[in-house]
């Protein structure tokens, strides 16, 4: 009977995580369910298993996702705005909890991955499609020219309206992970499958018209590619590429995509405050110029920083100090998620999420895990132009996946302690 209860509770948590994973690119409230059941279903299992020593809580607190939930604690002791703080606070609360998982007797960490990655394989493989079938069948019912596909009518928000809510950069998250998944762990789908789904995802990022996604895209191609191919190879297919781009290069160039990768990051990367950018009716304000108010505010305050849910507050009352209209309107936050934590929480707070990712980076390159590469890579360079943990999208992402890397990091090493041991 006690035996049946433990199997109900183990079937029941890969339900959760499939539930949780698979709908992170199609639904974030029914992600949320999943991550709720899992929370649920851990807690359940310390009560009939107990709790399973894993590793020193010191690393656990500063490498697993616990680490983005710690700062908001001693942020909200000092914030001027203890309701905005606590709200901050229940908004991050997945990141502190998921961790727990880590703590678990019943279920192992492959266990844990394999269903994790079915799960976001097929919800990207299933929303990918959705989007590209509605993007082709938009574009078949007009008459522009074949390179007006690459324009912002299909691109960017338009690619993924409907699937409401949904962001560029959120999106590109998921589709990256899952091709990171394709290319480095030795998942059992058919070879016309993974080709399939290959060629779903890059034309999905395509569309999506995130830049800094296309960079993750071209580092995680590279990395397959050196990984896998001779060097021979991997010249000839890098000279083929080049080939192609120079011939197409002259379209492109016509293209809203090549405008906005090109011209508008040069744009974003220079100080600009009500200027035009690739919508030339509407003037905005650049990254930059942003990312300079945040590190302004900084220098005010940069040991303790303003407290939780201080951030958006101060930005917008320097934005208008400065006049930057596009900034207070749209009331943007510092679109830097280490800048961010920087305001919010002082430098501990910023140097607490970099020594997470140095670290693990070391574990990745130790253990040779390029998924686990392929995750910090992928989550490093979006905190950099997003502040990615301020929506249920990242949120949910970092507490599932940078659980699941912990916990197999964890495996290894104490397998690792083991074989020494016996040794």
């Amino acid at each position: 009977m006690i035996q049946n209860k433990f199997n109900i509770l183990k079937g029941l948590t890969m339900v959760c995580i499939v539930i949780a994973t698979f709908f992170l690119p199609l639904k974030t409230s029914f992600s949320n369910i999943g991550l709720i059941g899992l929370v649920v279903t851990t807690l359940l299992s310390f009560g009939l298993n107990g709790f399973r020593k894993n590793g020193k809580l010191g690393f656990f607190l500063l490498f697993s996702p616990m680490v983005f939930f710690l700062p908001l604690l001693w942020g909200w002791i000092y914030s001027p705005l203890k309701a905005d703080a606590f709200h901050e606070l229940s908004k991050y609360v997945f990141l502190g909890l998921t961790p727990l998982f880590l703590f678990r007797k019943d279920i192992q960490a492959n266990t844990f991955r394999k269903y994790a990655s079915y799960g976001l394989l097929a919800g990207s493989f299933l929303s990918g499609l959705l989007l590209l079938i509605i993007n082709f069948y938009n574009f078949s019912q007009t008459s522009y020219p074949p390179h007006w596909l690459l324009n912002h009518t299909f691109t960017s928000f338009n690619f993924l309206k409907p699937l409401s809510g949904m962001h560029p950069i959120y999106m590109g998250m998921y589709f990256a992970l899952a091709l990171s998944i394709l290319f480095f762990t030795p998942i059992k789908l058919p070879k016309i499958l993974k080709v399939l789904a290959f060629v779903i995802f890059s034309l999905s990022i395509i569309f999506l018209a995130s830049r800094i996604i296309y960079g993750v895209l071209v580092l995680l191609v590279l990395l397959y590619l050196i990984h896998n191919l001779s060097f021979k190879s991997f010249a000839v297919l890098l000279t083929g590429t080049l080939i192609l781009a120079v011939l197409g290069f002259s379209t492109l160039q016509k293209t809203y995509l090549y405008n906005k990768t090109v011209n508008g990051t040069l744009w974003e990367l220079q100080e600009n405050v009500g200027t035009y950018n690739t919508n030339q009716s509407m003037r905005v304000d650049s990254r930059w110029s942003r990312w300079q108010v945040a590190v302004d505010l900084i220098k005010e305050k940069p040991i303790l920083g303003y407290g939780g849910g201080t951030e958006n507050e101060v930005l917008l009352e320097e934005y208008q100090r400065r006049d930057m209209k596009s900034s207070v309107e749209n009331e943007y936050n510092a679109h830097n998620q280490f800048l961010g934590f920087w305001l919010r929480f002082g430098v501990v707070g910023s140097l607490l999420m970099l020594v997470y990712f140095f670290r693990n980076a070391i574990t990745a390159f130790r253990y040779q895990n390029l998924l686990f590469l392929s995750f910090l890579t992928i989550l490093f360079w979006s905190l950099m132009v997003e502040n990615v943990l301020d929506r249920n999208m990242g949120i949910n992402f970092v507490a599932l996946f940078g659980t699941l890397f912990y916990a197999e990091f964890l495996a290894k090493e104490s397998k690792d302690l083991a074989d020494e041991t016996t040794s």
